[in-house]
């Protein structure tokens, strides 16, 4: 008796498209890994137009932890000419926290722990 078939493998995933990691972002471990985390995440929604933002998020991610942890080491406030003066890294803080969220919502909100629904 002949087997039926149904063109498709068995359990077999359709391939998913690769995306070239920027090399921006793969000078940076944890940049890499985020991207890589993400692509895999938006999969097909992950389009040309969105690679730039996925980057920009990417490099933003790492800068934010990597001032976080510094921050956390250092304190909110650092010594300058025997005066106390608030830290550079709490801007920095600031401002790649807003591209994060800036970049999350660009790409669909999936990446964003503040999606508000």
């Amino acid at each position: 008796m002949a087997k039926r078939t149904t063109g498709q493998g068995a359990g077999a995933a359709a391939p998913q498209p690769t995306h070239p990691i920027p090399a921006s972002v793969q000078a940076n471990s944890r940049a890499s890994a985020v991207w890589q985390e993400m692509a895999a995440g938006l999969g097909p929604r992950l389009t040309l137009v969105k690679m730039p933002i996925l980057a920009a998020y990417s490099l933003a991610v790492a800068r934010l932890e990597d001032a976080q942890s510094k921050l956390g080491s250092v304190g909110p406030l650092v010594k300058r000419k025997d005066q106390a003066e608030v830290n550079p890294l709490l801007d920095v803080v600031e401002r790649e926290l807003r591209i994060v969220r800036d970049t999350a919502k660009e790409l669909d909100g999936i990446a964003s722990p503040w999606k508000r629904g």
